[in-house]
């Protein structure tokens, strides 16, 4: 009887244990999903302990996209330029209001965030040095109607502001809380993830709103300059990497590789002060001249996408719109040029007409290695057609003075399109990108020596200026947007630049990585166990 109660005794016991066990499992900080036989719920990534956590204040690239795990924008974009609600529950857009209604959702601290923290992060973002403070150029005014709905003002209509509204998400005022040495703590975010007391850890953020993954964790090394990310990227200690590789150079990991949209646009632009630039069919000459593939892969090394049009080619609303081809056309630029009387070749193998010589300078800036290659296939392109380009390599501050100054005929340059596909601070004479683009006012038309000719190519120069206001008073589509951009070529695009993210190869599930939030799809991760 003695031994039946004692092993009665010890099952009660250890029946005892597996209960606290398990409860104890479901308190911790980093949530109850069970990992899989086989998985790792722990995963490892690089940061700058010198650095901040505030994405406002944020100064390295690590720490940047750590960013995205820990604060919660209104609407995130996947990597087609498509938004997705994430704090939003639903976004309307009508003439110059926008407005965004809130789902239910906790900080990381368990608070309510409310439509006064989106202000409130919003001032945050206008007064930082970010390019979420670029991005939010359209907006006049933001308000809290009430605690889930807030109203943004526009400056214009745009009905794709919504893709504007990415920027993360703080608690009021939690910026500005200190330890007893006076040292800010990290915002507090509704983010997937939360960091841990010493900050050298990211944990699953239990009051995340939405699904959460099988990563409960996240290990961080310190990485705090480009020597020591490139030495642990190397050696695989890190299980993911990004790059926007916007200097030309990257650092290559073992793994699989995820190509990241941007919309960082590599085009030439022209300087129509050189009267030849302002012939419409020579610009299709120069458009058509041109191999955007080789250029792709000779010049960025397949990190780049051929741009067959103005716009970025995986946006949906644009992709029946864009038809200009990725190799180059030769019939399209010898019958433009013949059009236009430049019919002979001199003994330098250079097309002419009379005394006007097709020759002309091309402007890059030297410190860019991609750039530069990207100069020299164009230039070896163009001969092919007797167009004469001489590269003009100069240091990022000269090719800056010259630009301003108006002092090349072409150059080559990259501008960030913002992602509602704003182009007129790029082809509009008032546009803070445009270099080169004549100035012609509405009243002056054809008020010049030569009359006729001098109206149509001064109303040419203004289509494109006027069809994009059109289409932000409503009155012109996205569709006459792009044709006429594309009719005109006030600037010739060549291609949009991609990013990568690498991944451990034991990483399955990288379903979607964007630009917008590299860890897009992070709550699908499953790291295999080596």
């Amino acid at each position: 009887m003695k031994r039946i109660v004692s092993l009665v005794l010890i099952f009660v016991f250890l029946f005892s244990l597996c209960a606290c066990k398990e409860t104890d499992n479901t308190s911790q900080d980093f949530g109850a999903v069970q990992t899989e036989k086989g998985y790792s719920d722990t995963m490892t990534l690089l940061y700058a302990a010198t650095d901040t956590f505030n994405p406002y204040d944020v100064r390295t690239e690590t720490n940047r996209q750590l960013c995205r795990l820990l604060y919660e924008p209104l609407v995130k974009l996947d990597n087609e330029f498509k938004a997705h609600y994430s704090i939003a529950s639903s976004v309307k857009t009508v003439k110059k209001e926008c407005t965004v209604k809130l789902k239910d959702v906790k900080f990381s601290d368990g608070s309510i965030l409310t439509a006064s923290d989106v202000v409130y992060s919003y001032k945050l973002a206008k007064k930082s040095s970010t390019y979420y403070k670029y991005k939010l150029y359209e907006v006049k005014e933001v308000e809290a109607v009430n605690n889930t709905t807030v109203k943004f003002t526009l400056k214009k209509s745009d009905p794709y502001f919504i893709n504007m509204l990415d920027f993360p998400i703080i608690k009021a005022e939690s910026e500005n809380v200190t330890d007893s040495d006076s040292v800010k703590y990290a915002p507090v975010g509704a983010g997937r993830y939360k960091l841990n007391k010493t900050e050298t850890a990211l944990l699953q953020n239990e009051n995340y709103h939405g699904k959460k993954g099988s990563i409960k964790r996240i290990n961080l090394i310190n990485a705090p300059d480009n020597e020591s990310v490139s030495h642990y990227v190397e050696i695989g200690a890190t299980d993911l990497y990004y790059s926007d590789i916007s200097d030309g150079k990257i650092f290559r990991m073992s793994g699989t590789k995820t190509d990241i949209n941007l919309n960082n646009l590599v085009f030439i632009g022209l300087n129509f002060k050189n009267s030849k630039l302002e012939i419409a069919e020579l610009r299709q000459a120069l458009a058509a001249g041109v191999d955007r593939v080789k250029i792709c892969d000779g010049a960025f090394y397949s990190n780049a996408l051929p741009a067959n049009g103005f716009f970025h080619p995986a946006w949906e609303p644009a992709k029946a719109l864009q038809n200009i081809q990725n190799t180059a056309n030769s019939q399209i630029t010898i019958e433009n040029l013949e059009q236009i009387g430049y019919n002979v070749l001199d003994k330098d193998g250079y097309r002419r007409k009379g005394n006007s010589v097709l020759r002309f300078s091309l402007l890059v800036n030297k410190e860019n290695p991609a750039r530069v290659n990207a100069a020299n296939i164009i230039a070896k392109q163009l001969k092919e057609y007797g167009i004469g380009i001489t590269v003009q390599k100069v240091s990022y501050k000269e090719y800056k003075r010259r630009l301003k100054k108006g002092e090349f005929d072409l150059y080559l340059g990259e501008v960030r399109i913002t992602e509602n596909m704003d182009f007129g601070n790029l082809v509009s004479v008032e546009g803070s990108a445009a270099f080169g683009i004549k100035t012609v006012s509405l009243k002056d038309v054809g008020k010049t020596e030569d009359n006729e000719k001098q109206e149509k190519k001064d109303k040419e120069l203004l289509d494109c200026a006027k069809v994009i206001n059109g289409f932000y008073k409503g009155k012109n589509s996205i569709n006459d947007v792009a044709s006429t951009l594309q009719s005109d070529m006030p600037i010739i695009p060549l291609c949009y630049r991609t990013g990568v993210l690498f991944c451990n190869e034991n990483i399955e599930n990288v379903d979607t990585a964007s630009a917008s939030d590299i860890y897009f799809s992070i709550e699908s991760y499953k790291l295999k166990l080596d």
